[in-house]
């Protein structure tokens, strides 16, 4: 399954600090099951958009729960579905 999360900073203010944690998520080998596929520095109402592969709703939980809490951001996670599966 494919997810793409959206992150905000929580601390603006510190934007060139946690600008290096998006460069670490994508450096971090995942837990297993989890394929991250790209991580994105954004301009508008989201900072930075990641977009991974897991087995499960439950496991992109997991995972997302713990890069928030490493990285000080606020996420929206979403199932992505391939367009050309619909």
């Amino acid at each position: 399954m494919m997810f793409l999360t959206l992150l905000t900073l929580l601390r603006p203010d510190r934007a060139g600090e946690d600008l290096g944690v998006l460069k670490r998520i994508s450096t971090v080998s995942p837990p297993t099951g989890i394929r991250i596929v790209g991580v994105y520095s954004l301009f508008g109402r989201y900072d930075a958009a990641l977009i991974f592969e897991a087995p499960n709703e439950r496991m992109a939980k997991a995972f997302v729960a713990r890069l928030v809490r490493a990285g000080g951001y606020r996420a929206e996670t979403m199932l992505a579905i391939p367009a050309e599966e619909l």
